[in-house]
């Protein structure tokens, strides 16, 4: 991973194998980053998606392997237990351009990603919801 750090934002650039949740999350750690929104950008070889499941309140996840173009990468940074925590969701195409979207929970580079972070000084935390069994905004 490689980056250049501004005022208020933060462009890196992820390289063939790095995991971007991996990523981010490390990122957001070292440079003390609480609140942020995220986007980005590139292609992925193996990729982990979700769908949340409302009457069970888990996530069903699917493991693809291929190659991925990320066409959306979006997501927010906020604090659970005074942590950064990333939450992100994806939507990858492949070669026959179908598409395939949802909560991102793993996502392995290849050839690269861009991806460009913005913080913000508003402090947003999460905290668990009982009614949905999600870490939801504390507002």
């Amino acid at each position: 991973m490689r980056y250049k750090k501004g005022k208020h934002e933060i462009v890196l650039r992820l390289d063939e194998g790095e995991e971007i949740m991996e990523m981010l999350t490390r990122i957001c750690k070292k440079e003390n980053i609480e609140n942020a929104i995220f986007s980005g950008i590139g292609a992925t070889r193996e990729i982990e998606i979700a769908h949340f499941d409302t009457k069970e309140k888990k996530y069903n996840s699917k493991i693809t392997e291929g190659m991925f173009e990320i066409v959306s990468l979006n997501g927010n940074v906020t604090l659970l237990d005074d942590e950064p925590l990333v939450h992100a969701h994806i939507i990858v195409a492949n070669a026959d351009f179908t598409s395939y979207g949802g909560h991102l929970v793993r996502a392995v580079i290849s050839p690269t990603c861009e991806i460009a972070i913005i913080q913000f000084k508003t402090k947003i935390k999460r905290e668990k919801d009982e009614k949905t069994g999600l870490n939801l905004l504390k507002l």
